[in-house]
């Protein structure tokens, strides 16, 4: 009933039918107020009409009057409540939607687009469930009574007074058409323009650094005159409306003024009923000028809405798999492998990759992958920049999707363990920090919102940031500004470092995660990493040895292969791409001290 906004209108269904009562008995009333100010003239016009009968007809009029003022009070708060509660309702369906998305939905998709429609989209909705619903039916049930009343009062000249009014319908619904395509381009050239500020105010250092601000400042004043222009030529098509309406209304007043007041002459219609019917052609103009602007609401929000279905009717090709009680077993008989339960048993951290592979659209960026890493060991993992290391990272928490059975927790396949109880189970630090825009105890305290203050205290004693917010004037409290704008990098590094050590996970990511800080508070951390690691699953991302030499075990990727693997000492002494790392580290390091 409702197309493309039914799922969110049906809960409120009963308040917009409370509004559409309370327009329908609103404009029975007003119907009625003409009827009276015409029987009231035919009073005054009789000669033997007493003042207590006109005062009559004036208490009805105003208790009429006051009808619709409290029908149209009452509408409002109907209609107004529903329309808070649906634009509540797609913002968090929106948002909630969003956080489902895979990374590789957000590396094409802009930013600002995505924006756009959950700011500018979604107000041209609620714009129009608070008076774009009560339009519609204000309109329908205004031309309605009145169309009624009028042939009541005389059928054949409200038929002959009405007859501009099918042209206007046919232009109607055309000037709709061309209203629906426009205003959806000047929506995504929105999303445009919102992009563009949102990059550049990410890359702000970038433009100062390399004083592109008149670049910039003239790119944006291209993008903003395309924008322009295009409102324009929606401005132009809406600016038809107003006065096409004014043209038809006056049509038909005019041949309400040659045709019913011959009739008036003729004695074939009384004054009262005259003035009556001219009464209601007036009121008839309202709806008629109502019907543009209607229109206009009606296609904003449907174009509005379907940007907004355009998102959330993507897929998430990350998600939990929906495997019943009875089917489980049955699986678990044909496949020949284990399932996790009902309710899953806490991540052990034992990780498989089964001749695992992985490309970026036909890009491939690992190659049969084969690797164990025992639970409660760690596994270093270095290699040259683009040899896919960080990938195989991501695939740990399903940040990405691997194969079906490619990758195994506890002898689980993946995607069978449900995304929750998986990523409960790990920490992980990527190698680009990102922190929020709030105080550092927040961040540090991310994901675990049951953390003591001793406990964030304590992950920032083992990620060597103690001493650093201790020179904060705030302490802990310090706001850090937009993606930790106030900190250096690798304050950064740290402050994501204990944000994943708070949670105590089963299962520990380390992309990189110490590149942006020196060799001293590095060993610093690494010691307190060592005793947090026992009994816990470690993978290490680095480019520095130093990082990776008392891991268990490390791989050494190489065009998405693993081209070595082993111990440090088994590393060194192989002669290979290891090695040479590591003299070329060792001799630098010599360097340095020299």
């Amino acid at each position: 009933m409702f197309g493309p906004f039914s799922q969110y209108v049906r809960p409120y269904r009963s308040h917009i039918l409370l509004g559409a009562l309370c327009i329908g008995l609103g404009q029975a009333a007003t119907a009625r107020i003409p009827l009276l100010v015409g029987d009231a003239v035919d009073a005054v016009s009789a000669p033997d009409t007493a003042s207590k009968e006109i005062a009559t007809y004036v208490f009805y009029i105003l208790a009429y009057a006051l009808g619709v003022a409290l029908c149209g009070y009452a509408m409002r708060i109907f209609l107004g409540r529903a329309a808070n509660r649906i634009e509540y309702d797609i913002r968090v369906a929106y948002f909630a939607h969003l956080l489902k998305l895979p990374l590789s939905y957000y590396q094409q998709r802009r930013t600002g687009d995505l924006m756009a429609r959950a700011t500018n989209d979604l107000h041209s909705v609620h714009l129009f469930w608070i008076y774009g619903v009560r339009g519609i039916v204000d309109t329908a049930l205004g031309l309605t009574f009145t169309l009624a009343c009028m042939c009541l009062l005389d059928w054949k000249l409200a038929l002959l007074v009405l007859i501009p009014m099918p042209l206007f319908s046919i232009v109607m619904i055309r000037i709709a058409a061309v209203i629906n395509t426009r205003y959806k381009a000047i929506q995504d050239y929105f999303g445009r323009i919102s992009t563009f500020i949102q990059e550049n105010l990410s890359g702000i250092r970038v433009v100062k650094a390399y004083t592109q601000e008149p670049a910039q400042n003239a790119a944006f004043d291209q993008l903003n005159l395309a924008y322009l222009e295009k409102n324009r030529a929606y401005i132009r098509t809406r600016a038809n409306y107003r006065p096409l309406s004014y043209v038809i209304a006056s049509l038909c007043l005019g041949l309400n003024l040659w045709l019913g007041g011959r009739a008036v002459i003729d004695g074939e219609l009384s004054l009262g009923a005259f003035v009556a019917f001219n009464a209601y052609l007036t009121q008839l103009i309202r709806p008629i000028m109502y019907i543009g602007w209607v229109i206009d609401r009606a296609q904003r929000a449907l174009v509005s809405m379907q940007r907004i279905n355009e998102i959330l009717a993507v897929e998430p090709e990350i998600q939990d798999h929906a495997l019943r009680l009875s089917d489980s077993t049955e699986l678990a008989e044909v496949s020949g492998r284990s399932l996790p339960p009902a309710n899953p048993r806490p991540i052990a951290g034992h990780i498989a990759f089964r001749k695992l592979s992985f490309s970026y659209g036909e890009e491939q960026v690992l190659h049969q992958i084969d690797l164990e890493i025992p639970q409660g060991t760690t596994l270093g993992i270095i290699g040259r920049v683009g040899s896919g290391k960080t990938t195989l990272a991501r695939l740990v928490p399903r940040l990405i999707q691997a194969g079906p059975s490619q990758l195994l927790i506890d002898g689980v396949p993946i995607e069978e363990w449900p995304l929750a109880t998986l990523r409960d189970a790990i920490g992980y630090v990527p190698q680009n920090p990102f922190l929020f825009s709030n105080t550092l105890s927040a961040n540090l305290a991310y994901g675990a919102d049951s953390a003591a203050e001793a406990q964030i205290h304590a992950v920032a004693e083992e990620a060597q940031l103690k001493k650093d917010i201790d020179q904060f004037d705030e302490g802990f409290d310090t706001l850090i500004g937009e993606r930790g704008v106030t900190l250096s990098g690798g304050q950064k590094q740290r402050a994501t470092l204990a944000r994943a050590l708070i949670r105590r996970p089963q299962i520990l990511i380390l992309d990189d995660a110490l590149s942006a800080v020196d060799t001293h508070t590095e060993e610093a951390i690494l010691d307190h990493l060592h005793a947090l690691m026992q009994g816990r699953t470690t993978l290490i991302i680095a480019h520095r040895i130093s990082t990776l030499r008392h891991a268990d075990r490390i791989a050494v990727l190489e065009d998405g292969r693993i081209a070595e693997l082993g111990t440090h000492a088994e590393l060194v002494n192989s002669g290979g791409f290891y090695a040479e790392l590591y003299q070329h580290q060792q001799l630098r390091a010599e360097l340095e001290t020299l």
